[in-house]
């Protein structure tokens, strides 16, 4: 694909940048659906691939033709883009503490269990036939 007019790589880009950004509000929406996680990190791969290409594809002159206004929007949209996934990055390390102390707690309430199971069995009266 060719991109022949600034206006032309700046439609697609910006559109590339939409649902890329559509994607980052939807990944922070769904942060407790692990299910729904890959397949919204892969659809993001696939754009940045695409924008990847625009960039590669994109002839100097044509990216250098964007007004001011036009570039700064861009790079608005890339920092926003950017912050939300800073903010993801945040949640998911909320997240897995959450997952590690919850283990934590876990592990420590089946070794009381456990202790408490081998007091019993300490004392005899489980090993007591009569009974």
């Amino acid at each position: 694909m060719s991109i022949n007019t600034s206006f032309e790589y700046y439609r697609k880009k910006k559109a590339l940048l939409k649902e890329c950004l559509a994607l980052s509000e939807e990944l922070i929406s769904s942060i407790e659906d692990w299910d729904a996680i890959p397949v919204i990190i892969t659809k993001r791969e696939a754009l940045i691939g695409e924008l990847r290409d625009l960039e590669e594809t994109a002839r100097a002159p044509v990216k250098v033709a964007l007004t001011k206004e036009l570039k700064q929007e861009l790079d608005q949209m890339i920092r926003l883009i950017l912050n939300l996934d800073k903010d993801v990055a945040d949640l998911i390390r909320t997240e897995q503490q959450n997952v590690l102390d919850s283990l934590k707690k876990n592990t420590k309430g089946q070794k009381l269990t456990q202790y408490a199971q081998t007091q019993d069995l300490a004392r005899g009266s489980k090993l007591d036939y009569k009974k």
